[in-house]
């Protein structure tokens, strides 16, 4: 599998963990699909699975603690990954908390704390499926895989679906298909001020002007362009229907 120890050792080095990606040399880069990926993976998995099995023998008061602790560890480790981008000098306004798993933060902390119908769907039906997209199709393997910002990547999108699995294995959340006009609704009245603001910033939250690299929605694009973005709001749609028709008749008994 490896040439030889160094090379292997390359992965695992802390020389560039608050380096820029000029200054990382091609041999300590990641990639996405190698066996780096499928072990950080992996690891989240089982974590991911375990936590859920002892988070549904709790007491609902302690599964209310749990979630709310999450949901604050979440906003804080985003908070100290601008710290840390802020101290490597290379924060930019792109680092703003506005990309849909920058958005499902806030979302998860308002369930946390106030749980309602809107949160409920927003967890189940964007930042869930939002973090696992994520982690499947990586758009951070410029940095190395021992660097402050793959691992805040991998992990913080792995506590999002934490999240958001805890609430639903465990009964608390049953995800209700006739909230999807309203969650698409939210969506489009959140696309529209973040739409000007990439156009005013040269930005590109929620992926609105292009689509994330290795994505899905790669495909989308080649075939519409621009138009591309309304093409994406046609597949989400499907894929809420599909998630959320499952959950159709306990949602109905709530």
């Amino acid at each position: 599998m490896f040439s030889d120890i160094s090379t292997f050792l390359n992965y695992f080095t802390f020389d560039y963990f608050f380096s820029g990606p000029d200054d990382v040399p091609e041999d300590a880069l990641w990639h996405a699909y190698g066996w780096q990926h499928f072990l950080w993976l992996i690891v989240m998995g089982l974590i991911i699975f375990f936590s859920c099995r002892a988070f549904r023998k709790a007491d609902y008061k302690t599964q209310t603690k749990v979630l709310r602790g999450v949901a604050i560890f979440i906003l804080i480790q985003e908070i100290v990954k601008d710290i840390l981008f802020w101290y490597a000098g290379l924060i930019t306004v792109e680092h703003l908390p506005l990309h849909f798993c920058g958005i499902s933060i806030f979302f998860s902390l308002w369930y946390a704390f106030k749980p309602n119908e809107l949160n409920a769907a927003y967890v189940y039906g964007m930042s869930m499926p939002g973090a696992l997209c994520a982690l499947i199709f990586p758009n951070w393997t410029n940095f190395p895989l021992i660097h402050f910002s793959s691992i805040n990547s991998f992990t913080i999108h792995a506590e999002l679906i934490l999240f958001a699995l805890l609430a639903v294995t465990s009964g608390r959340l049953v995800p209700n298909i006739k909230k999807i006009p309203k969650l698409f609704a939210v969506i489009v009245a959140m696309a529209i001020p973040i739409y000007f603001l990439n156009k005013a910033w040269g930005t590109n939250f929620m992926f609105i002007s292009d689509p994330s690299p290795g994505s899905p929605l790669m495909p989308l694009y080649d075939m519409f362009g621009d138009g591309y973005v309304i093409a994406a709001a046609v597949l989400l749609l499907i894929v809420w229907v599909i998630i959320f028709l499952p959950w159709r008749r306990r949602s109905q008994h709530q």
